[in-house]
């Protein structure tokens, strides 16, 4: 609870990034029946405390600043220094959203350039259930200046993301980070909300077995022996990686051995349906935003036919809360990815194809969404890819052409239709971008990157042949083609790009005649 007479949620810090553009929200706690003035940059807004709580809406501001913000209630002042308004984002997901810019492909070399007072960032502190504990650590928590000093533990995707909007756009651009590895899309919504589908209450019952009767007590001794376990394995990791620096995960894997995963289950895990939504994303609603920013979904692999559903529910939850239901939701599709273990056992679930198809039907279905392909910037038997740079510039395409208008290509090619001519099939694609063109191999051991099928469905790999913004598929397998498919696995080759630069998206079809 606020300790003084009034305060702001703790989202409100010096060197914070206000949404230009749009009324801008303040909130806190108080004492009930008290008036609070909140003002900046010479305007104004009043309200009163109600239950406790209290919000005030500030007017439209251009970017700008540095300004100061002052919430008082006539006993105490609060004096926010350094404000900038520009455009403010959240970052949401899972581990590789979360994945530190000191930890990915070229982080160490990005710090010593990164300084840029332009940019900020607000991590949400990751805790799993309020106590006396988390009100105080959040207490601590404050909006930070990119700098080398400030953001080793930024999200990378969030601040490649960011660095490429804010040259573009020519604004402050602000992060809320908010965002826990390992998460399931469930541990980002209500029960509520959860409960409205029959994929969300799925995860509520499945997550009520796993605890089943067990108390806190026995889930906090569970947690102390796999904190044992987890910290014995990242000492050996960590051990290797000082010998060998770019040492790979294949040989990680095989030395050191497999993470331990998942945690045990508990009423106070932090992988709980519904438990980060409570403990984080509603620690800084409605703090105003443009929009959503969002890398998830490995985590839901198993139940990745339902994903799609998951995602929609997701969207509208936050959406929502943030009383606006066209905030634009921009998001990554999945990479290519593979475990060392299906790879030897010659064996693919193909789990992650099914999920990037439920992403991209989402995308194609839900307005104010956008979809960054990463196809290509997966590794083998490394869940956590460290090419963020890509992924974070491919996320901020997306962001500057459908949010802000600006006249580039964001989007792969895609598959808009297919005929059949004498004993081929010619898959046309929108986006191209003036032309696809081939890049490297087609073929790994689950097959080619180019297949069709007869009537069977039985599929054989097939030679492709790009004709600008059609790629042209044959193969003396199968004489009359009637189905195709391209990166229909969950790691392969992913040659087929177009003028932009930009991956074609993976997909499977049947053709129109």
């Amino acid at each position: 609870m606020c300790k003084k007479t009034i305060c702001c949620a703790a989202v409100f810090s010096d060197h914070m990034v206000l949404q230009r553009g749009k009324p801008v929200s303040v909130f806190g706690e108080g004492r009930t029946g008290t008036k609070i003035t909140v003002s900046i940059a010479g305007c104004q807004a009043q309200t009163e405390v109600r239950g406790g709580r209290w919000q005030a809406e500030l007017p439209a501001q251009d970017a700008g600043g540095p300004y100061v913000l002052s919430v008082t209630d006539g006993e105490t002042e609060l004096a926010f220094q350094d404000v900038l308004f520009g455009e403010v984002w959240l970052a949401g997901g899972q581990s590789n959203m979360e994945l530190e810019l000191q930890n990915c492909g070229n982080g160490q070399e990005e710090l010593t350039v990164c300084e840029n007072p332009e940019i900020r960032f607000y991590n949400v502190q990751k805790r799993a259930f309020v106590d006396d504990a988390f009100l105080d650590a959040e207490r601590q928590t404050c909006w930070k200046i990119c700098a080398p000093q400030n953001c080793a533990d930024v999200s990378a995707v969030a601040y490649f993301c960011a660095k490429k909007m804010q040259h573009e756009l020519k604004v402050p651009v602000g992060i809320l980070d908010c965002y826990w590895g390992g998460t399931t899309i469930s541990c980002w919504m209500s029960e509520r909300q959860l409960a409205r589908s029959i994929a969300g209450q799925k995860y509520l019952d499945d997550y009520a077995a796993l605890i089943g009767d067990k108390t806190d007590e026995q889930y906090a001794q569970e947690m102390a022996d796999y904190n044992v376990a987890f910290q014995a394995w990242d000492a050996r990791v960590k051990a290797r990686r000082a010998k060998e620096p770019k040492v790979t995960w294949e040989v990680l894997n095989a030395e050191c051995g497999a993470c331990p995963w998942p945690q045990p289950a508990g009423r106070k895990s932090p992988f709980r349906p519904a438990g980060l939504y409570c403990t984080m994303i509603q620690r800084v609603v409605p703090y105003t935003i443009r929009g959503f920013l969002y890398y998830q979904g490995e985590e839901d692999a198993p139940r990745c036919h339902d994903y799609g559903e998951m995602m929609v529910y997701l969207i509208d939850q936050w959406r929502r809360d943030w009383h606006d239901l066209s905030l634009p939701f921009l998001f990554v599709q999945l990479p290519v990815f593979i475990s060392k273990e299906e790879w030897d056992s010659g064996t693919d679930s193909r789990a992650w194809c099914f999920l990037r198809e439920q992403q991209e039907a989402v995308c194609r279905t839900v307005r104010g969404t956008g979809m960054a392909a990463a196809l290509d910037c997966g590794e083998f038997d490394n869940v956590h890819p460290l090419d963020k740079q890509t992924v974070g510039t491919r996320l901020a395409l997306q962001v500057l052409q459908k949010v802000y208008g600006e006249p580039i290509e964001s989007d792969s090619p895609t598959l808009s239709g297919c005929v059949r001519e004498d004993g081929r099939l010619r898959l046309t694609f929108v986006h191209s971008a003036g032309g696809l063109l081939l890049r490297g191999e087609c073929t790994n051991r689950f097959g080619s990157a180019f297949e069709v099928a007869g009537e069977d469905g039985q599929y054989f790999p097939a030679s492709p042949e790009v004709e600008g913004s059609s790629v042209l598929l044959t193969s003396a397998k199968v004489p009359e083609p009637k189905y195709a498919r391209y990166a229909w696995y969950s790691y392969g080759p992913t040659p087929l790009y177009g003028g932009s630069g930009l991956p074609a998206l993976p997909f499977r079809m049947q053709p129109e005649n």
